[in-house]
C-alpha cells in the first residue's frame, strides 16, 4: 500500500486512489447504503476528541493550526516537510514527510457523493488491499475507545496505518506509515503517530477553535469550575 509522494515521491497509492475515484465510490454507495443504511451522524464528537487530546503527548508537534483545504484542525510534526497539496473535485490530500524522508503522515479529505459509515470505507479499503499488485495485504483492523474504526496494511514498499471519520458526506483518512525497505525510525514513527491523534474535523458542530477547552469538553457548563 503506497503512501503518496512523501514516501517516495510515487503517486497516490491504489487502495486511496481508488478510494478516491468518484465512479467507483458512487457505485460503493449505491451498493452500501442498500446494504447497509445511510450514516449521516459523526463517527466521534468534537468534544470527545478534544477530551481525547487533553492527555496526548504533544512532544515534538507544533502549535494546532487550522488546514482548510482538509477541512481540519491539526498540530503538525516540527520541521517535517509539506509536501504539494493534491485538490482534486471529489477529494484533497497532503503529507508531510519526515527529515529522513522514511516516515510521513497525511490526511485526505472527501466529499462522498453519498454518505457512507466509516467502517464501510475501511471494508472498501480492504477490497483493494487484495488487488495490490505490489503484495498489498491488511495486516489487521480494529476499533478504537472513540469509535474510530482503524486499519493497518502493507506491501513490499510501505507500511501503513490509519483511521477513518465520517460526517454525513464527507470523510477523512489519516494515516502515517514507512518504507519497508529503509531502518524504522522509532522516534518519527512516534511523533507521526502523536500527529494524526490531534486531527480534529472541521463540521458544523461547534468547534473548538472557536469556543474555550472547558466550554467543549464539557458544553453543559459555561465556565471552569473553581
Amino acid at each position: 500500500m503506497g503512501v503518496a509522494r512523501g514516501l517516495g515521491h510515487s503517486r497516490i497509492s491504489p487502495c486511496i486512489q481508488k478510494l478516491s475515484v468518484a465512479a467507483q465510490l458512487m457505485g460503493l454507495s449505491l451498493v452500501l447504503g442498500l446494504m447497509t443504511g445511510c450514516q449521516t451522524t459523526r463517527t466521534v464528537s468534537n468534544a470527545d476528541l478534544i477530551d481525547h487530546q487533553l492527555r496526548l503527548d504533544f512532544s515534538g508537534l507544533k502549535t494546532i493550526q487550522t488546514i482548510e483545504p482538509l477541512h481540519v484542525t491539526c498540530s503538525l510534526p516540527e520541521r517535517w516537510h509539506p509536501l504539494p497539496l493534491q485538490e482534486t473535485g471529489l477529494y484533497n490530500h497532503q503529507q508531510w514527510k519526515s527529515p529522513t524522508g522514511y516516515t510521513g503522515c497525511g490526511v485526505i479529505y472527501v466529499h462522498m457523493p453519498l454518505p457512507l459509515s466509516a467502517k464501510a470505507l475501511v471494508w472498501f479499503a480492504k477490497l483493494q488491499y487484495a488487488k495490490d499488485s505490489n503484495g498489498g495485504r491488511l495486516v489487521k483492523e480494529w476499533t478504537d475507545e472513540l469509535g474510530r474504526p482503524w486499519f493497518e496494511g502493507e506491501n513490499n514498499k510501505y507500511h501503513v496505518r490509519g483511521y477513518v471519520e465520517v460526517d454525513g458526506f464527507s470523510a477523512w483518512l489519516v494515516y502515517f506509515g514507512y518504507k519497508v525497505n529503509r531502518p524504522i525510525n522509532t522516534a518519527e514513527l512516534g511523533i507521526a503517530a502523536r500527529c494524526i491523534e490531534t486531527v480534529v474535523p472541521m463540521t458544523g458542530e461547534r468547534h473548538p477553535s472557536h469556543s474555550s477547552i472547558a466550554e467543549v469538553v464539557n458544553p453543559n457548563h459555561s465556565h471552569v469550575p473553581s
